[in-house]
């Protein structure tokens, strides 16, 4: 296959995208659109703030202590701390000097206690508050994301679409807003598969430099989007 079929391939393909997101746009309406991606937006923002905000307490009141509990049960379970003390009855019947018996048996049956009670800990620290974290940002963006989009399409969208010249404003905006969506989407679905897949940018590929520079709509999208997921 030719770069000039390589390249109507990727206008075939894009132009799939960019007519399809033109549609949905022209039926949802600029509000709806907004909507989803100030959903998304505040998702993001007030989950990465509750993470910030409360992670430590979280960590430190419920996430960290259940952790510890998990760990030393499978300390348990592992045997470690049985395995200290046949350690240590070893060193016992061992034929040792009597004060080199006393200090290696003490630093095995202490020293190897605490340093169970300590990888515990910090492994409970640590892992609690990267877990309390991420639980903090996602359950927050999700709640975020689903009330502001019930806002804006059960409550802003009928009210606007219903108005005679409003409406049809909105219907036109969201064309325009598909539109362009569409044409970024579809920019970075080949940025996408570009960069997962080295195999398709190599010289007679579909994703090579010379098939990207004859296809019509990619350099369009990046005249109108200069930078814009650059993938020649």
């Amino acid at each position: 296959m030719d770069q000039l079929n390589w390249s109507l391939a990727i206008d075939l393909i894009m132009a799939v995208i960019i007519v399809w997101m033109l549609l949905k746009g022209r039926a949802d309406g600029v509000v709806k659109k907004l909507g989803g991606l100030l959903s998304l937006a505040a998702g993001l923002v007030l989950g990465r703030a509750a993470r910030a905000q409360y992670a430590e307490l979280v960590a430190e009141r419920w996430v960290t202590p259940a952790i510890g509990r998990l760990l030393t049960h499978a300390r348990e379970s592992l045997g470690l701390a049985d395995l200290l003390e046949n350690l240590t009855e070893i060193l016992n019947k061992a034929s040792l000097p009597g004060f080199l018996k006393v200090n290696v048996t003490e630093s095995v049956t202490t020293r190897g206690g605490a340093f169970l009670d300590s990888a515990v800990n910090t492994a409970s620290n640590v892992v609690g508050l990267r877990l309390s974290g991420w639980l903090l940002f996602f359950v927050t963006a999700i709640l975020a994301y689903v009330l502001v989009r019930i806002i804006f399409n059960g409550v802003i969208d009928p009210v606007i679409s219903n108005l005679p010249i409003i409406g049809q404003i909105n219907s036109f905006m969201g064309l325009v807003l598909g539109a362009v969506l569409g044409a970024v989407l579809s920019i970075f679905l080949l940025w996408l598969a570009y960069h997962l897949v080295p195999a398709l940018s190599q010289p007679g590929g579909p994703l090579s430099p010379e098939a990207v520079e004859k296809s019509y709509l990619t350099r369009f999208c990046f005249q109108i989007f200069p930078g814009l997921f650059k993938i020649k």
